[in-house]
């Protein structure tokens, strides 16, 4: 069995099961709830007149969206390719929390991220972060709904290339014989099941991904532009799947498995003491060695980064709830001074305990 992990999607999952009142790009062009697809079809009415670019003869359109003072700085910019690549580029930071349902649409999305603190929700009980320059390939089924978000003043810097699992296989692969063997998972479509698998970025693809956000042409240069590296960016990415299967450490028995999850499960229950990865992998049967690995490459994030997101979301509950004093609060999660909890929970969230304990005091959310 290989690595590719795999999270029920029959309901959508949120931070604390709400939405705030301001979307992302699929509520700015086509209303809460709506897809990508019907944002994509009111790409040409929801743009200004000027920032956007058609190719005359070609299934070629882009629109660009920039966000106005009051809601941040940067930009999204948007490329339709032949009616079957959505191109999505955001290089932009807005000034409060983002969040927005992602209906399911049976397309396979591969997300190129630089930087950024998106939040996605199909993975329980913690939703994966993706706050690091990583590749993460997802198919969504039909009917699979999840959450997203971003925090305020988070630089956003990425790029998403979504398509049926059909274009993928006739268009880039030219049969489901050429699809390599660790990105056939994503083709078939398993009913309320999401897959998805977390990658590192190699060097062309960072370079790749750069040159996408700093077009350098506009009009129907631009638009080809856009074609022309989107697709060697889509082509790269599959390739490192052909890469991926060449690996023998990334192939893991249904007993390491069981133990993966058993390990993120513990960590997910203990806060404090804060385990250790020897002790973890001691009571879960493996070795350290392959804990740390498997970890990784299972659920895109080392064991200690994972056991310090979940103590810190925990701690940002507990500070909400204003029924524990920080110190408390710092004990409960792993850390004997309180001085060591504030600098590692300003360090993770941007603002200190004591800043979300007086916003929960004024009935102001905290982010």
């Amino acid at each position: 069995m290989n690595a590719l992990a795999v999270a029920r999607g029959d309901h959508a999952y949120g931070r604390e099961g709400t939405l705030g009142h301001k979307g992302l790009f699929r509520t700015l062009m086509a209303g809460r709830g709506r897809t990508l697809v019907d944002a994509f079809e009111n790409l040409e009415k929801a743009a200004a007149e000027d920032c956007v670019a058609k190719h005359p003869h070609r299934n070629l359109v882009s629109a660009r969206f920039n966000l106005s003072p009051t809601e941040g700085k940067g930009h999204w910019q948007f490329a339709q390719i032949d009616k079957g690549i959505y191109v999505v580029i955001a290089d932009l930071a807005y000034k409060d929390q983002r969040e927005e349902v992602v209906p399911g649409e049976g397309m396979i999305q591969f997300f190129f991220t630089l930087s950024g603190d998106l939040s996605l929700g199909f993975t329980r009980p913690e939703p994966l972060r993706i706050n690091r320059p990583s590749l993460l390939v997802m198919h969504q089924p039909k009917g699979v709904d999840f959450e997203e978000w971003m925090p305020p003043n988070a630089s956003e810097r990425w790029v998403a290339l979504t398509l049926t699992p059909q274009f993928l296989v006739e268009h880039v692969c030219g049969s489901f014989g050429e699809v390599p063997a660790q990105l056939r998972s994503f083709i078939s479509d398993t009913p309320d099941k999401l897959a998805y698998r977390q990658l590192s970025l190699n060097a062309p693809m960072l370079e790749l991904v750069t040159k996408l956000m700093s077009n350098p042409y506009v009009g129907t240069l631009g638009l080809l532009y856009i074609e022309a590296v989107a697709l060697e960016l889509l082509c790269v990415a599959v390739a490192s799947f052909v890469s991926l299967s060449k690996q023998p450490g990334d192939q893991y028995s249904e007993r390491e498995l069981r133990c993966l999850h058993a390990a993120r499960d513990l960590l997910i229950e203990q806060m404090a003491p804060v385990p250790t990865t020897r002790s973890v992998a001691r009571r879960v049967g493996l070795s350290e060695t392959k804990l740390k690995r498997g970890f990784r490459v299972i659920f895109g994030e080392t064991v200690s980064e994972f056991s310090l997101r979940c103590r810190m979301q925990h701690a940002l509950v507990l500070l909400r709830s204003r029924r524990q004093a920080v110190a408390r609060v710092g004990e409960a999660v792993g850390y004997a001074h309180q001085t060591s909890f504030a600098t590692a929970f300003r360090r993770h969230f941007g603002v200190s305990p004591r800043d979300v304990r007086c916003s929960a005091a004024e009935g102001v959310e905290a982010t």
